[in-house]
This record gives C-alpha cells, sequence and structure tokens, in this order.
C-alpha cells in the first residue's frame, strides 16, 4: 500500500506521467474508511447511515441536521391550491430561494437536470460543523454536495440521495485595514481586506464593505451570488477591466478538505489549493469556509449608459452592428468600461454598459460621436432616449439611494420583515427561479478587433443574432485591463484565453420556474428543445469566427464536450493532479468538475481506469 508521503511525490508528477502510470496510480488511491469508494450508497442500500448514525450526526452539529423534502410538495398534494401558487410566486424572489436548503436559483435544464433536494442537510453555522460532515460524508460513503448562496446553471448545489452542506448562515463579513496572511508575515506586507463567511451573498457583502466601510472589493455583478462559489469560479463583476477577477483577489481562504482537516490557503501554505481555489471551480477541492479578499479605495464615481436602438432593416441592423463593434474596439475595452451589449433577434441593439474611474461629462464625450451617427440615420434606426447618469461611488450598493433614485433598477424581497437590505437588481429577474433552454459561452479574442478582423466578426454576430439574442460581456475578459489585474489573473487556473479576451458572448434561454413531471407546472419541453437549437446555431455561427472555443465554467453549456480545456486550457493537468492528491477518493465531485470524468455523471460511481 503506497503512504500519503509517497503519493504526494507521485502526484507532483502527474501531468508529465504516461497514462498507463496514471491510471496505476489512481488505482493504488482508492478506497476509503469503509473500504472502498468506487460507488456511493443511497438510500436503501446496504450502508446507508441507519437512524442512529443520523442521531449521532445531528448531535455533532448541534441539532443543525435537516431532512429535506421536496418544496414542490404542496402542488403535488393540490395543484391548484394557494399555497401551489404563493411557492411558485415566491420563486421569482431569490431571497427566499437562498432561505431554502431544498431549492436552488435554476429549475431545471432541458434534457440535462430537474431540481431534486438532496436527502439531508446540515445548516452550518461554524467549521466544525463543515469538518463532522466531512467526516461523515467520507466514513459512510455518501455523495456530498456544497451549497452556499444555491447558484448554479449545472445543477451542482443539490443532488438526489446525497448529503448537502449548506454553508448558509456562515455570513460574517469583517473589514481590515492591514491583513497579513497567516504565515506571509515576514514576504508579504499587510493590506486592507476583508474576511468573508463562505455563506454570504454579493449583495450583503457590497453593503458592509462599499455602502458602510467605503472600500471596493471585486465581486459578482448578480447580487445574490454566493462570494464562495463566485470566487472559486473566477468571478467577474461590472468592474472587473480594472481590479480583474473575484478570485485574483483572494489572499487567504480557509478550506476543509475531504480527510476533514481545516487547511489555511495563501500563497505560503497550501500553495497549490490556494492557486486551484483561484477559478478551478466550487465544490472540486474541499468546503471553503472562509475568504479574504483585497480591498481597494472605491471609485469616486461610477455610472451606467443605457439605450436602445432598433433597426427598421436587416441591411440597417448589420450596418449598426458594424459601427458598434468599430466603436466598441475604440472606446470600451479599457479599464473603464463593463457590462453588456445585446445583440436581439429583431434588430434591436440594447445598450446596458457601467462605468467608473470617470466622471458623467467624460462619458458622455466618449459615446457623442456613435449617438450622433445612429441620429443621422433616424430614417432607418430608432433610438430611445439615452440614460448617461453617475453617482459617487459610495451609493453604488445604497439601497436606500437605489430606491429613491432608481426605483426600476432595484427589487425587494416583499417577505414580511425581509431586512431592508435584502434587494435586487430587476435585471436579474428572470434568472430567479428559471428554467433553462440552453446556455453557451465563448470568449473572444482581441484579435477580432484588428482593422482586418472587424468586419468578419460584425458579419458572424449579425449570422448569429438570426438565430438567437448573444449578449455581449466586456466585463468578463480582460483585454484593455492595467497590467497589474492581468498579472494576477495570469496567477490563477483559469484558461489563460481570459487574459485576452475583450468580451464574454453569452448566447442562452429560459423559461419562468418550472419543474418536469409536476403537473401544471411543467416547462414546455417541445418549445425547450426549439430554442436549444436555435441558441446552438446563433452559438455555430458566432463561432466561426473564433479559432478555438473556450467557455467560462459559472456560465457555460451542461453540455459541453471539451470542458477541461475550454475552461481550464492548459491549466488542467495541474487541477487534476492536485485534485488527485487532495482528494483521492472523490468525495467532492461535481458536474464538469475537477476529476468528474472519472465518475458517472450522477456522481455515485467510480469509472473503471
Amino acid at each position: 500500500m503506497i503512504n500519503r508521503r509517497d503519493f504526494n511525490k507521485i502526484a507532483t508528477l502527474l501531468p508529465i506521467l504516461p497514462g498507463a502510470l496514471i491510471g496505476a496510480a489512481r488505482a493504488k488511491t482508492r478506497g476509503n474508511a469503509s473500504g472502498s469508494a468506487a460507488r456511493r450508497v443511497r438510500p436503501g442500500m446496504p450502508g446507508w447511515p441507519s437512524d442512529a448514525d443520523w442521531t449521532k450526526l445531528r448531535e455533532a452539529v448541534g441539532g443543525r441536521l435537516l431532512k429535506l423534502e421536496s418544496a414542490f410538495d404542496v402542488c403535488r398534494k393540490n395543484p391548484n391550491g394557494s399555497n401551489c401558487a404563493e411557492l411558485f410566486r415566491e420563486l421569482k424572489n431569490p431571497y427566499f430561494i437562498g432561505d431554502n436548503p431544498a431549492l436552488t436559483q435554476t429549475t431545471g435544464w432541458v434534457d440535462a437536470w430537474s431540481l431534486t433536494p438532496s436527502a439531508y442537510c446540515v445548516a452550518a453555522r461554524s467549521t466544525s460543523d463543515v469538518v463532522a460532515t466531512v467526516n461523515f460524508a467520507r466514513e459512510k460513503n455518501l455523495r456530498l454536495v456544497v451549497r452556499g448562496g444555491g447558484h448554479s446553471y449545472l445543477g451542482t448545489s443539490s443532488a438526489p440521495d446525497s448529503l448537502q452542506i449548506w454553508t448558509r448562515s456562515m455570513d460574517h463579513v469583517v473589514l481590515h485595514d492591514a491583513f497579513i496572511a497567516r504565515g506571509c508575515e515576514s514576504v508579504e506586507p499587510a493590506s486592507p481586506a476583508v474576511s468573508i463567511g463562505a455563506g454570504a451573498i454579493w449583495m450583503h457583502t457590497y453593503n458592509a464593505v462599499s455602502t458602510k466601510g467605503g472600500r471596493y472589493v471585486q465581486g459578482g455583478g448578480c447580487g445574490t451570488v454566493g462570494v464562495a462559489g463566485l470566487v472559486q469560479g473566477g468571478g467577474f463583476g461590472s468592474y472587473s477591466k480594472q481590479f480583474g477577477t473575484a478570485g485574483s483577489n483572494l489572499i487567504e481562504a480557509e478550506v476543509v478538505s475531504a480527510d476533514g482537516q481545516v487547511r489555511i490557503a495563501n500563497s505560503c501554505s497550501n500553495a497549490d489549493l490556494f492557486w486551484a481555489l483561484k477559478g478551478g471551480g466550487g465544490g472540486s477541492f474541499g468546503v471553503v469556509t472562509r475568504l479574504t479578499l483585497k480591498t481597494y479605495e472605491l471609485p469616486s464615481f461610477v455610472g451606467v449608459v443605457s439605450t436602445k436602438i432598433v433597426a427598421n432593416s436587416d441591411a440597417a441592423y448589420r450596418e449598426l452592428i458594424g459601427k458598434f463593434v468599430d466603436f466598441a474596439s475604440q472606446n470600451l475595452v479599457d479599464r473603464h468600461w463593463g457590462e453588456i451589449a445585446t445583440l436581439r433577434r429583431g434588430n434591436r441593439l440594447d445598450i446596458d454598459f457601467n462605468f467608473q474611474g470617470i466622471d458623467e461629462t467624460r462619458a458622455r464625450e466618449i459615446w457623442q460621436p456613435f449617438l450622433a451617427w445612429i441620429e443621422q440615420r433616424s430614417a432607418t434606426l430608432s433610438l430611445t432616449l439615452p440614460v448617461i447618469r453617475s453617482a459617487p461611488g459610495r451609493y453604488r450598493w445604497d439601497g436606500d439611494f437605489l430606491r429613491t433614485n432608481a426605483p426600476t433598477a432595484v427589487m425587494q424581497d416583499d417577505r414580511p420583515g425581509a431586512p431592508r437590505e435584502n434587494f435586487f437588481w430587476s435585471g436579474s429577474l428572470a434568472e430567479a427561479g428559471h428554467f433553462i433552454h440552453g446556455f453557451e459561452s465563448i470568449w473572444l479574442p482581441q484579435s477580432l478587433l484588428r482593422d482586418d478582423a472587424r468586419t468578419g466578426l460584425a458579419d458572424a454576430l449579425f449570422a448569429a443574432s438570426r438565430h438567437w439574442s448573444i449578449e455581449l460581456h466586456f466585463q468578463k475578459g480582460l483585454a484593455g485591463a492595467p497590467a497589474a489585474a492581468i498579472a494576477s489573473t495570469r496567477a490563477t487556473p483559469m484558461n489563460p484565453a481570459v487574459l485576452d479576451a475583450f468580451a464574454l458572448a453569452i448566447i442562452a434561454g429560459e423559461a419562468p420556474p418550472a419543474i418536469v413531471g409536476l403537473a401544471g407546472r411543467e416547462p414546455d419541453l417541445p418549445l425547450a428543445r426549439r430554442n436549444a437549437k436555435a441558441i446552438a446555431a446563433a452559438t455555430s455561427a458566432l463561432a466561426s469566427v473564433v479559432s478555438v472555443r473556450n467557455a467560462y465554467v459559472a456560465e457555460s453549456s451542461f453540455f459541453q464536450s471539451d470542458w477541461q480545456r475550454a475552461y481550464w486550457g492548459p491549466n488542467y493537468p495541474r487541477l487534476k493532479a492536485l485534485k488527485l492528491q487532495i482528494d483521492p477518493d472523490g468525495l467532492f465531485i461535481v458536474h464538469h468538475g475537477v476529476g468528474s470524468e472519472d465518475w458517472s455523471p450522477d456522481g455515485f460511481t467510480r469509472l473503471a481506469q
């Protein structure tokens, strides 16, 4: 039997070992406290924990073990009842979803997965709760999943017949004037930072850091996304072109690994794990219980540019797309700009951009030539009155300010007694409880913005828009970012294509909350499949100008065939070697997560090697 010290030495060589030797190393690492991890147990199978076993776990976690039932049972009992109607109404409230461990922000994906809760859940309040749960799952050979904010298009926040670790209550946010990672006292200077519990969401984090604390932390754009999940996926927000990814701003993390050990990961301790946590995907390397991120001086001004342009013919729309590509290449690919341009099938271009680091006057100057060009073509292009507005950075996530000055931009958690800080962006409403028809992403390299390439890009965007709408997320992709942001992101496991991308193209479609097989609340599957085909056609049209299709792990297709390369490129072998070292029995397996190719799609059976 190989010992752990010897295995650690072998694991560091895995990226260069021949395939046969890699398979042999894997075979020798199988097995756990119960003798084998080749197949996880389900309810009713030999080895499933007894009632006495569950009682012991409940005692170990202070009574916070929950037996989960489907939230949709109220509809199965009475499809037309008021309780069912109220449930589906609240599925458009992301805070309601976040507070129920049997729900996730996505109710399913056509021909991929449908929401089914875990069998049991530990509502963790401390790292010791997480340790006890990880040890129990390993010793009892259970399928284990981790849920923080509950956002996962790929359905990784829950799994049938599994044990869920729910970190929602671990939501502390603590600001530091001068933080030094543990063990780095002699090599790193102290810097402003914030320590955040694994269950915190970004809207509450921004409220603490920016509204109350006067600092900026690089997080996500959708405020109800969990902090831990976003960081582990890499993570982009409106101002990533200035500050880099969320993962690249990680200073330190506390992690419970598969052996039940609490590990501090930073550049001086567990450095490989620290690297993996900055974009290697959530739920694959352990349970993050705390993160510490850099903070920055809050931008003096932040602002928005919003308008819609409709063309009255295909020819006019193609001309508009070409003009926008030219304008964007010269003005929007830099540290000041982020967010979205959407090219819609109805020959409509939606502009919804954010800016920072410049004032409103300068923003108007930048956009004036493009808007003037549109106005000169009033016979073929119709322009909605543009909104160009800015405000001091401290108001960016101030709920009271937003409700007064931009009331249509925000919505409120409408449950009785809900805190006033429980608000979310109106633009995120469609994602609450949505049922996905299709979702694709492609990193668009800045080479497409060269003089000799922009015409081809505009043609491809127009061709794609004949099938489906395309969102160009300019904040996702670091072309035009400062050297420091690019360097810090290069030191993460994300696909290096992100460093050269001017935007992430997202082509996706969804419908309101629906559950396959739930009478009266089922999705329209024929429509969903037709839309999925249209999304695929649009993706193919756009991909015609991209030599290599790379994708973003947090926003990508459930059916991505080459996900290892698409998500992580040349960094995948190192991620896989670390996975085999730190979790040789595959306790942490998620769909298209590192090492998941060694397991069946449901995560219960190890595949033959």
